[in-house]
């Protein structure tokens, strides 16, 4: 149903994309993502509240280095043109037109090389 012309029309709209276009890091493991993400092919800026999950550099079980991620923020989903079920001014029957975003990420690379 949510695939469907009156919510997200993924045939259509295939793809729901976010691209960063800047990062602040406001604490050791803290940091404001700011970016364009485009759903239902309207594109429209958002920020992101992100932390720095942990990581390593290299272990003897895994010699990748490897850094954790995530990032919360939320959108109103009419602004992007779903707003189908969105409640009538006034009225509180129907389907929020809040949606929380969440990204989870783990990024892996080859082994650091330290040089002597």
């Amino acid at each position: 149903m949510l695939r469907g012309s009156q919510w997200l029309d993924t045939k259509q709209f295939p793809e729901l994309t976010f691209h960063s276009t800047q990062v602040e890091l406001k604490g050791q493991n803290s940091l404001t993502i700011h970016g364009e993400l485009t759903l239902h092919g309207v594109t429209r800026p958002v920020v992101l509240a992100g932390s720095f999950n942990g990581g390593y550099s290299g272990h003897p079980m895994d010699p990748h280095a490897r850094a954790g991620f995530s990032a919360h923020g939320s959108i109103k989903r009419s602004e992007y043109g779903v707003s189908f079920g969105v409640p009538a001014p006034g009225s509180h029957f129907g389907v929020g037109d809040d949606i929380d975003v969440s990204i989870e990420t783990e990024l892996s690379g080859p082994p650091l090389v330290t040089h002597q």
